[in-house]
C-alpha cells in the first residue's frame, strides 16, 4: 500500500467535522508551501510551475471541503486528496506537499486531543 493510500484511508476514517478541519488546515498549509515559489523580498516567482500546481491542488481541496460541508462528498474524492497532494514527481514540490499534509494532520490531531472540535 502506498503512503498516499494510507493517508487517504486516515482522512476517510475521520468524522466529517474533523475532515473539514483537516482540509481547512491543509488549505492553509498549501498557501504557506506556495510561498516557497517566491523570489524573496520581490514580487517575482522563482518556481511559477510549482505555484500553479499548488493552486490547482488548493482548488480541489477547497472543493472537497465544500462537498463535505454540504454532505455531497464521495469517499473516492476524499481519499483522492492524499494522492493529489502527496504524489509529486518533483522532489522540492513533493517535500513541500509532504510538509503541508503533515502540518495539517498535526493540527487536526492536536485540536481533537484538546477537545477543540
Amino acid at each position: 500500500m502506498t503512503e498516499y493510500e494510507v493517508q487517504g484511508q486516515w482522512l476517510e476514517s475521520l468524522p466529517s467535522k474533523h475532515q473539514v478541519l483537516f482540509l481547512t488546515a491543509l488549505g492553509h498549509s498549501l498557501t504557506v508551501a506556495g510561498r516557497d515559489s517566491y523570489v524573496p523580498q520581490t514580487e517575482e516567482l522563482a518556481q511559477p510551475a510549482h505555484l500553479r500546481r499548488i493552486n490547482e491542488i488548493q482548488h480541489r481541496v477547497a472543493a472537497c471541503t465544500y462537498e463535505v460541508l454540504v454532505n455531497v462528498s464521495t469517499e473516492s474524492f476524499r481519499r483522492s486528496m492524499a494522492e493529489l497532494v502527496l504524489d509529486q514527481s518533483d522532489q522540492r514540490l513533493r517535500e513541500n506537499m509532504q510538509w503541508a499534509w503533515r502540518t495539517a494532520k498535526e493540527r487536526v490531531l492536536k485540536a481533537a486531543a484538546q477537545g477543540a472540535t
